[in-house]
């Protein structure tokens, strides 16, 4: 099974510093957001990642690749440990990259790689946040089990509801809509979904369908995975929720929380 990892977003949420510096590359402690996502997914047994960046997102390309010059500066001092650790993210996975030629929107981000991809079934992966650290690894032994589409979740408090997509499920814990920012009041409950999800190479053309609604690029993956919902079982897995690093502030409490306790999950 292939990841792909959507990090073609500008962001605003943590300007000024991404003006230059994606967000996916802000440090929590010595590592960048991005490198515990890909830690994580390695150790659930996927080794291919399809990453889709854009013009502004050069330096994820470039942290992902070897800089043998500064290798070898530092293997000539002897800074053995420091050179472990550059060398590590390049030897996570075996890497491609997109870039996604227009700012469009998530379904296209993801239509990008359709020709990439050969298996039944693949992960989207969103980056901007560290994800609990065996989430991964729990989705793909559950979906070893029984194959089917799966999205991850979590809970958030009830007056927060309105800042996400709500995802309602049934009795088995399948998916029965997505309601999308809805007023607490309307909200069928606070699960949400936070953008980690294995689906099947079909998406795709659900994705074409999604064109066809009038809306063209505003259309988002949800929208497809609605869909897809009508045609057969989506598994809502609940997790921990993510550490989000989607502002300053956020950004700030993740760095102390590892500062204090050396880990992000309890």
């Amino acid at each position: 099974m292939k990841a792909i990892i959507v990090a073609a977003w500008f962001g605003t949420r943590t300007l000024p510093i991404n003006k230059t510096i994606p967000k996916e590359m802000l440090p929590v402690w010595d590592k960048p957001v991005i490198q515990y996502c890909i830690e994580d997914i390695s150790k659930a047994w996927i080794k291919d990642v399809i990453m889709i960046t854009s013009k502004y997102k050069k330096a994820l390309e470039d942290y992902f690749d070897r800089n043998f010059e500064l290798e070898q500066a530092l293997e000539k001092s002897g800074k053995n440990e420091i050179l472990e650790k550059i060398i590590a993210p390049t030897q996570l996975a075996n890497y491609t990259f997109i870039r996604q030629l227009k700012a469009l929107w998530t379904w296209h981000a993801v239509f990008q790689t359709k020709p990439w991809i050969k298996d039944d079934y693949f992960m989207v992966i969103f980056p901007d946040c560290i994800y609990p650290t065996k989430m991964f690894e729990e989705m793909m032994n559950q979906f070893n089990k029984n194959p089917q589409p799966i999205i991850a979740c979590h809970k958030v408090p009830m007056e927060e509801v309105y800042k996400y997509g709500i995802v309602s499920i049934d009795e088995n814990k399948n998916v029965k809509d997505f309601v999308e920012k809805p007023k607490v009041e309307d909200a069928p409950g606070n699960l949400i979904r936070n953008w980690v999800a294995i689906l099947p190479y079909k998406i795709f053309d659900k994705i074409e369908e999604t064109k066809t609604d009038g809306r063209s690029w505003e259309t988002h993956l949800p929208d497809a995975i609605k869909i897809l919902k009508d045609e057969e079982d989506i598994l809502a897995m609940e997790f921990q929720p993510y550490k989000d690093i989607w502002n300053i502030q956020s950004w700030m409490e993740a760095n102390n929380k590892i500062f204090t306790d050396w880990k992000l999950f309890d």
